[in-house]
């Protein structure tokens, strides 16, 4: 009850400003950038999801220019709080909206998945320095099968999204996982992932309850898709494709896989696919020969799936 009390205080300004934040490098913001947020700043601060860097008496130096955090100490004469900067000495007083506040990730992942029955909710695993946060798998209405639960932040970059994509390469999910990721939705790197769904918190967030993710919003978007999904979208386990808004479902893991392959060779620019090459990437075996033989029957066959000679692809 209390986390659901608290978290109901972050309201919208708050949680977009929680978003910017975690879309930087390393995750903190200076007090004199939070004085221009009027009350959103002091929400996140009040509520423990942005603390100061570098302990309770850190600030960055009046005349530093790289931003390092200094500690505030007694003079060594007056016996005044401050710090020593490169070119002199300065009152606390007067540094203090030069503190520097940084987001809380733990906290922060812990209120995203409040609602959900992660079963590593209480001791969530770290990777990539904290920045992704491994909350094991819940049950999602509407799904039979237990999902992955990744908390994530900063893959707004495609220098860090390429961390993330080796690290989910390490650490493989034997069914879908879901990435909540506290980026800003327009920000996040568009690239798809094999086995995970990466979803913006904002589209799956409670909005009468702080930065929970909403249980039954998060399996209806696991089946539609996002609201910008392009001519083709497939989730990340490829049961679901959608062409041009047309939905088509698929339950077999050979079919899954198939399908998969070609949707990402499709977003990428690569339409058309060896047909071998999707057979043996879907496991087929010796028995198909053909792709006519894996989806035949299927709706989105010969009207989205299509196949000549020695190619395949996704017709979008």
């Amino acid at each position: 009850w209390s986390m659901t009390c608290s978290s109901s205080r972050i309201d919208l300004a708050a949680r977009r400003l929680l978003s910017s934040i975690a879309g930087t490098r390393d995750a903190r913001v200076s007090a004199m950038a939070l004085a221009h947020m009027r009350g959103a700043g002091k929400t996140l601060m009040d509520t423990g999801l942005l603390v100061q860097r570098g302990g309770a008496m850190s600030v960055v130096a009046e005349d530093d220019l790289d931003d390092t955090p200094t500690s505030v100490i007694a003079h060594p004469i007056t016996g005044q709080q401050g710090h020593l900067g490169n070119a002199g000495w300065h009152d606390e007083q007067a540094s203090a909206r030069r503190r520097v506040y940084a987001l809380d990730m733990g906290a922060a992942a812990r209120r995203v998945v409040a609602r959900l029955d992660c079963s590593l909710g209480k001791d969530p695993v770290p990777y990539l320095y904290g920045a992704v946060l491994d909350f094991g798998t819940a049950r999602l209405p509407k799904r039979r099968a237990r999902v992955g639960i990744w908390v994530a932040r900063g893959l707004t970059t495609p220098a860090v999204f390429e961390d993330f994509r080796q690290l989910a390469a390490r650490r493989p999910s034997e069914g879908l996982r879901l990435v909540i990721s506290l980026d800003q939705a327009k920000r996040l790197c568009r690239s798809t992932l094999k086995g995970h769904e990466v979803v913006p918190l904002e589209d799956v967030v409670d909005h009468e309850d702080g930065i929970a993710a909403n249980p039954e919003i998060l399996s209806a978007r696991l089946l539609t898709g996002p609201s910008d999904q392009g001519p083709v979208w497939v989730s990340g386990d490829g049961a679901i494709l959608i062409v041009h808004g047309e939905r088509f479902e698929f339950k077999g893991t050979k079919q899954k896989a198939a399908v998969l392959m070609m949707a990402e060779a499709f977003i990428a620019g690569e339409h058309r696919l060896s047909t071998d090459a999707v057979l043996e990437a879907a496991a087929c075996g010796r028995t198909v020969r053909r792709l006519s033989e894996l989806f035949k029957g299927h709706p989105a066959w010969k009207r989205v799936i299509f196949e000549s000679g020695a190619s395949c692809w996704i017709e979008g």
